[in-house]
């Protein structure tokens, strides 16, 4: 059986979850952000540069952000998210009870 490329990787990313710490880490808010944006970039066929260009920012802002080391500001990821034309986020709760909102 051949492996495939990245395929170690995968594994070792996964068996890291096992460890608290890590798994806190890779489950943080900063890192689904990274994430959303270096997808949405990628899929655009943007390069940070690009990117940077379009949301008003600097190319230094956009890899701190992809690789969760940014506190960012609202406005700067407001700019971000229109530059890659993201409509809307769409919530995924770790538990039932946080999906259940009630009007007071």
């Amino acid at each position: 059986m051949t492996k495939k490329l990245g395929q170690n990787f995968k594994e070792l990313k996964e068996s890291a979850r096992d460890i608290p710490e890590v798994r806190e880490y890779l489950e943080s808010f900063s890192v689904a952000v990274g994430n959303l944006v270096h997808a949405r970039r990628i899929q655009m066929g943007l390069t940070q540069m690009e990117l940077a260009n379009l949301a008003g920012t600097k190319q230094a802002t956009i890899s701190k952000i992809e690789a969760a080391k940014e506190n960012v500001t609202m406005e700067t990821l407001n700019g971000i998210f229109a530059a890659l034309r993201l409509a809307q986020l769409i919530p995924v709760f770790a538990d039932e009870d946080a999906a259940t909102f009630t009007n007071a």
